[in-house]
């Protein structure tokens, strides 16, 4: 699978060689204010979470060497989970869209037929994103919208 560039990050499948750094990046990852409760902030949660994570497609974003994002993809049935966390010091920069890009083909190589995503209602910035990229509110309820896109 060809790698994919946003500005200087390159987005790939994540290798195993692969984990320490996508753990070394979410030592120091800070959520938003505006966040879902993920990553969990207390590191033996966390790193039960990324185990689980690992019987997902993951894909990551390297900047000179270092993890400044992760995607995960949870295939269902007719459709895929997906989030998305872009570490701090690279928001703003294409990461999260790059990302995505390569989920929507990793999901359409899978024949599912939508990609989906839970955020808080008040994440405005990733609303925006998605709502840009193609995505549109599925629904909204008690401090969560489900955005899907649809394939």
């Amino acid at each position: 699978m060809p790698a994919m560039v946003a500005k200087q990050a390159v987005i790939r499948p994540l290798a195993e060689e692969d984990w320490p750094l996508l753990r070394q990046m979410y030592q120091t990852y800070q959520p938003l204010e505006v966040s879902l409760g993920l990553p969990p902030r207390d590191a033996a949660r966390r790193d039960a979470w990324l185990e689980n994570l690992k019987t997902g497609i993951n894909l990551t974003a390297l900047v000179e060497g270092r993890t400044a994002g992760h995607l995960v993809l949870m295939p269902g049935r007719n459709s895929a989970e997906m989030a998305v966390f872009v570490h701090q010091d690279y928001r703003r920069q294409g990461i999260a869209t790059a990302l995505t890009r390569m989920a929507v083909e990793e999901t359409r190589k899978l024949g599912l037929h939508s990609l989906w995503v839970l955020i808080s209602s008040d994440n405005n910035p990733a609303r925006a994103g998605l709502l840009k990229f193609g995505f549109h509110t599925a629904w909204e309820s008690m401090g969560e919208v489900k955005m899907v896109y649809r394939l």
